[in-house]
């Protein structure tokens, strides 16, 4: 029997990966709350997502496996074509992919659907939202089984939204119901299903989309025990439960703020002018993190230049250095304890020579 590469140590392989990861690693992050996760179970969750609190970050693979999910796409508008449907995946008015935003929230709750079908045989004449997902096998069965409110929340939430806008944008010739077609990876099956639209839900999704983006604070957990599944395998979990610090960016700083007026606008208290989205990745020396982000700790005392935190009986300053340290240094930091050791040696090194904590 012929011996099965082993891809790990396979250099065309390596090769291929780290070319997926240098392109698509190097993406800047979405810069606003997304259709495509607004039916997440947990809030909080999604307020890290919107304050832009951890990078996300994958391998090769990882990223090679996102885009053959995009290259079912045009196979399954073929598909659609192929069949008599008209489908419609470029927004003829903007020559573009159909993009979305809801102006309740200040534009910060967007999303971009895959484009709107007519002629599915159900119903000829109606304009339906297209959704088009992959699944593997287990998650298929599953969809099968309860459908796709309940199987896939999030995907049901998306479309939901969907119909939303386009009705806003389009009125009567807006799409009130979406065609979900989700593909099986491992077997080519497929699975469709016609979603209605319902107002009530579509509202409550605003809602939920605009107390996120307003929430000055992380909202409630959706579970207090770290062990809980969906806080297990969150990307939020050391954050959420830990005393890990989101990325010192100006979405975890006290002084930015998301305004509800303008295009997806956020301000800056400290330095009086907006923030452009690269600005807002950078951050600035004048960062201080709103309170409740470190968690491991409490205010005591803030001044325009410091914020006094307590932990276990000793004090800690985010603010300029030395005396203080950088909302740079606190994420950096990997054992907090460092913050408030009374280290004659640590506190030499940041006086005389400015030395800076980095892990």
């Amino acid at each position: 029997m012929a011996e099965i590469p082993n891809t790990v140590s396979d250099p065309v392989a390596a090769a291929i990966y780290a070319h997926y990861k240098s392109v698509y690693g190097a993406e800047k992050p979405r810069g606003y709350l997304g259709a495509s996760s607004i039916g997440k179970s947990c809030s909080r969750a999604l307020w890290y997502d919107f304050r832009l609190s951890k990078q996300p970050s994958f391998d090769g693979r990882m990223y090679r496996l996102f885009q053959s999910g995009h290259l079912q796409e045009p196979r399954v508008i073929a598909d659609l074509l192929a069949i008599g449907c008209t489908v419609y995946n470029i927004d003829p008015e903007t020559g573009k992919q159909w993009s979305f935003s809801e102006p309740l929230t200040g534009h910060h709750f967007k999303g971009n659907c895959d484009g709107v079908v007519l002629g599915v045989p159900q119903a000829p004449k109606a304009a339906h939202v297209l959704e088009i997902k992959t699944s593997g096998t287990k998650s298929f069965a599953d969809l099968q089984k309860h459908g796709v409110e309940k199987a896939k929340p999030e995907h049901f939430a998306q479309m939901m939204i969907y119909m939303h806008w386009t009705i806003a944008r389009y009125g009567d010739d807006g799409c009130r119901r979406a065609l979900y077609i989700a593909v099986n990876k491992d077997t080519d099956e497929i699975y469709t299903e016609r979603v209605e639209y319902s107002k009530s839900t579509a509202q409550a999704i605003v809602d939920k989309a605009k107390a996120i983006i307003q929430s000055v604070e992380p909202p409630q957990r959706i579970s207090n025990d770290a062990s809980w599944y969906e806080c297990k395998w969150c990307d939020y979990s050391a954050m959420c439960h830990g005393s890990a610090v989101p990325e010192p960016t100006c979405r975890s700083c006290v002084h930015a703020t998301p305004e509800m007026d303008g295009d997806a606008r956020w301000s800056c208290a400290k330095r009086k002018f907006n923030l452009s989205f690269d600005e807002q990745l950078r951050g600035c020396d004048t960062h201080r993190y709103i309170p409740s982000l470190l968690g491991f700790a409490h205010v005591v005392d803030a001044t325009d230049e410091h914020v006094t935190y307590e932990c276990n009986g000793r004090f800690f300053k985010n603010g300029t250095p030395p005396a203080g340290y950088s909302s740079k240094e606190i994420h950096a930091c990997q054992d907090k304890a460092l913050l408030v050791a009374e280290s004659k040696f640590i506190n030499d090194m940041r006086q005389k020579f400015g030395a800076e904590i980095v892990g």
